[in-house]
């Protein structure tokens, strides 16, 4: 993660997983066993992401 990025003003769950480290989005939600076929996985996926600072 870029300590000099506004994460904020991050806004797509792709461009936020790699901020934070991962390949994409699939591979974020797979780390907290999560599914990206089901809504309510990326919904809490999301609502993780804007917990870390994110614009999600």
């Amino acid at each position: 993660m870029s300590s000099q990025t506004n994460k904020s003003s991050i806004t797509s769950t792709d461009a936020a997983a790699k901020d934070a480290g991962f390949e994409n989005f699939k591979d974020f939600l797979e780390a907290y066993g999560l599914r990206l076929h089901r809504h309510e996985d990326v919904e809490e996926e999301k609502a993780i992401l804007r917990g870390m600072g994110y614009g999600v």
